[in-house]
């Protein structure tokens, strides 16, 4: 009897560690699952005022903004608008705040430190004679979200149509555009919330490719640029993506690295983001119509991308868009489809392995935002 108790001891000790194994698998699976009630796909939200198309977005912790563009009998849109993220990701009302300066359209605008910025883009008359502008503005953000009246803030070392902007440790670039020419240059400069602002600074690094119309996105303090249009010949638009680290000291930028892999749709005016090792570009042209489909890689530590996939097309065929993330949220809003000028808005969260989805609301809960 003495002998025979470890031998009924180690099956027991054998089922219990499978049962700690298998219960850890469940719960790493039910970590990594998409939450309770999600739905793959677009959700789309509540419209705002404007229609606008060659628009800007970007969002604080709490707020989304739109600002510039111009609607469906070409005219620039100086008002800006902007709705409460609530924390299911849906958008309170839109509401009405202080016009731009000047209009704009293909601009760029980036939040940072309680202030909104809108730089370059195109103004005066549409058509021939529009004219790539240098100038930068900003406006402070007020505790309920509107904004204070806009000031002038600074003027960029060449003026930039089409161009996008990120703010990467404290210091605002602007990257690539027009100004008679389609560009490979960057330039940034640092930015005080209460001070007399700095000069641009030229990056000393020019990208591999002229980039105009493209998209941007940044994922620490790696940047990187998509597709965009094609100055001469061939092909409308550009399929590649090229990507540069900033110097967290200088705010220099390093060499650019074109990336081996490329986008399934080559495209342009569209727009990009990332989040966490996820690199996406949403919508566009592709020269010949404009697109619905959106694309994800991921990225390693060293900036390199693997092969696109696709992921779930938006609602609408949209070019001349512009997008926003907040967390796990990320929105799309405005710019043109086949007939006419956007003022609708998509939503998608993103899921535990980069997928794009929604979380079902109710027609009752949606009623009561």
């Amino acid at each position: 009897m003495t002998d025979a108790t470890p031998q009924r001891t180690l099956p027991v000790l054998g089922l219990l560690s499978i049962f700690g194994l298998l219960l850890l698998v469940t719960l790493s699976k039910q970590g990594n699952n998409p939450p309770q009630g999600w739905t793959e796909g677009w959700q789309a939200l509540a419209p705002f005022t404007h229609p606008r198309r060659a628009l800007a977005t970007t969002a604080t912790k709490d707020y989304l903004y739109v600002l510039g563009g111009v609607d469906a009998q070409n005219q620039y849109v100086r008002p800006v608008e902007y709705a409460r993220i609530l924390a299911n990701g849906q958008l309170g009302p839109w509401k009405q705040t202080s016009a731009l300066l000047e209009g704009r359209f293909y601009l760029a605008a980036a939040s940072h430190d309680g202030y909104l910025y809108a730089l370059g883009g195109g103004g005066g008359q549409l058509g021939d004679n529009n004219v790539p502008l240098a100038s930068v503005e900003r406006a402070k953000i007020n505790a309920d979200g509107s904004l204070q009246s806009w000031q002038h803030h600074s003027y960029l070392t060449t003026p930039r149509r089409g161009l996008t902007a990120a703010v990467i440790n404290k210091r605002l670039y602007a990257i690539g555009g027009y100004n008679g020419q389609f560009l490979k240059s960057t330039e940034f400069i640092a930015l005080g919330a209460g001070q007399q602002p700095a000069q641009w600074r030229p990056a000393t690094q020019l990208a591999q490719v002229d980039r105009y119309i493209h998209a941007s996105a940044t994922q620490g303090n790696r940047l990187y640029l998509l597709g965009g249009h094609v100055q001469k010949g061939g092909p409308m638009s550009y399929g590649d993506v090229e990507s540069s680290t900033v110097n967290t000291r200088s705010g220099q930028l390093g060499p650019w690295h074109i990336a081996p892999t490329h986008l399934l749709t080559a495209r342009f005016i569209a727009s990009a983001f990332a989040f966490e090792n996820y690199l996406y570009i949403v919508g566009g042209h592709n020269g010949t119509q404009r697109l619905a489909s959106v694309e994800m890689a991921r990225t390693d530590a060293d900036g390199k991308i693997t092969a696109w996939t696709q992921q779930p097309s938006l609602n609408h065929q949209r070019s001349a868009t512009a997008v926003a993330t907040n967390g796990r949220y990320v929105y799309v809003a405005g710019g043109m489809d086949d007939q006419g000028v956007l003022r609708s808005v998509e939503m998608a969260q993103i899921g535990p392995h980069g997928e794009l989805g929604h979380i079902a609301q109710s027609n009752t809960a949606l009623a009561g935002k």
